[in-house]
C-alpha cells in the first residue's frame, strides 16, 4: 500500500468517525426528547390523580370500555405523544392490559405525520382502521382477562389515603394549604416517584435501544435490503411486521415511502402500522420487559394475520 492509499484510508476512517459522532448526537437528542416527553406525561397524570385524590383512577378502573375508548383515542393521535400517555396511564394502573394493547395498536408513530402530508385519504383510512381494530383487540383481551383472571404486571400509582388527601386539600388557610399541597406534590410525587424511580431507567433504555437501531442503520442499507425483496410480498410482509417490533419510528418510514411510490401493497403498510407503535414502546420496555414483549408479540401476530388476508 503506497502513501497516497494510506492517506486516503485515514481520511475515510476519520470521515466515518465524524459521521458516527453525528449518529451519537442524534441518538442523544432523540433520547432526551423522548425522556422529557415521557416524564412530562407521567407528571401530568400524577397531577390529575393527586388533584382528584384518585377518583379518576377509580372511575376508569370500574369502566373497562371507557378505558378502551380513551386509550384508542389517545393512540390515534398522530405521532407518539398519545402512545406515551397510554403507557403512562397503564404504569399508573389507570388502564388494563387490554386497553394498553388496544391503544398501542391504534398508535401509528411519527410516520402518521408524513402520510397525512403526502396522502391524507390513506392516512385517515389507516387511522380509522387502527382505532377500530384497537377497540376490538382491547375488548377481546379484557374478556379473556376477566374469564381467566389474567393480569399483566404493571406499576401501581401511589395514592394517599383519604385522610392524607383531606389534609392536603382542606387546610385552615387556603394559602398555606396550596403551598403545602405544592410541596407535597413536588417532593413526594414528582421527585420521589417520577424522577427518582423512572427518569434514569427510561433514559438508559431509550438511549440503548436507539443506539443499537441507529448503529445498524449506519452500517446496513436497510432501504436497499428491502428493495431486493420487493417481489416476494410474503417475505416483505414478514420483514414489515418484524421491523414494526422495533420500538422506534425511523425504520418504519421506508414502508410509507414504498407505498407512496406504488411499490408496496396497502395490506403490508397496514400490517406494519399494526405491529409498530413508534417510540411509545420504549417507556413500556423500560418499566416492564414482560409486558412489552407480550404486547409486541400480540401486535406482530395480528399484523401478520391482517396483512396476509389483504395482500
Amino acid at each position: 500500500m503506497n502513501a497516497s492509499s494510506i492517506l486516503l484510508h485515514i481520511h475515510e476512517h476519520e470521515a466515518d468517525i465524524t459521521n458516527y459522532w453525528g449518529v451519537l448526537a442524534e441518538v442523544m437528542e432523540s433520547t432526551l426528547h423522548i425522556t422529557l416527553l415521557v416524564i412530562l406525561m407521567m407528571a401530568f397524570i400524577e397531577l390529575i390523580n393527586v388533584s382528584s385524590s384518585g377518583k379518576l383512577m377509580k372511575k376508569l378502573q370500574g369502566h373497562p370500555f371507557l378505558q378502551t375508548v380513551i386509550s384508542c383515542l389517545l393512540g390515534a393521535i398522530p405521532g407518539c405523544a398519545g402512545g406515551f400517555a397510554v403507557v403512562s396511564m397503564f404504569t399508573h394502573d389507570l388502564l388494563s392490559f387490554g386497553a394498553l394493547t388496544g391503544g398501542l395498536v391504534a398508535t401509528f408513530g411519527d410516520e402518521a405525520f408524513f402520510l397525512f402530508a403526502k396522502d391524507p385519504k390513506t392516512a385517515f383510512i389507516i387511522t380509522g382502521v387502527l382505532f377500530a381494530l384497537g377497540v376490538v383487540v382491547a375488548t377481546v383481551l379484557n374478556l379473556i382477562g376477566k374469564k381467566w383472571h389474567w393480569r399483566m404486571e404493571n406499576h401501581r400509582f401511589d395514592i394517599h389515603e383519604e385522610k392524607d388527601a383531606h389534609e392536603h386539600h382542606h387546610g385552615e388557610s387556603h394559602g398555606h394549604n396550596f403551598k403545602s399541597w405544592c410541596e407535597h406534590f413536588f417532593k413526594e410525587h414528582l421527585w420521589e416517584h417520577v424522577i427518582k424511580k423512572h427518569l434514569l431507567t427510561i433514559f438508559m433504555w431509550s438511549f440503548g435501544v436507539l443506539l443499537v437501531v441507529k448503529t445498524i442503520g449506519y452500517f446496513v442499507d436497510i432501504e436497499m435490503l428491502m428493495e431486493t425483496h420487493v417481489w416476494a410480498k410474503y417475505l416483505l410482509l414478514l420483514v414489515a411486521v418484524c421491523v414494526g417490533f422495533i420500538p422506534e419510528s425511523g425504520p418504519n418510514l421506508i414502508f410509507v415511502v414504498m407505498f407512496l411510490e406504488g411499490n408496496l401493497p396497502f395490506g403490508i403498510l397496514l400490517a406494519n402500522s399494526i405491529s409498530q407503535n413508534g417510540h411509545a414502546g420504549l417507556p413500556l420496555l423500560a418499566q416492564s420487559r414482560k409486558t412489552f414483549f407480550v404486547l409486541k408479540t400480540i401486535t406482530l401476530l395480528l399484523g401478520l394475520v391482517v396483512g396476509f388476508l389483504l395482500i
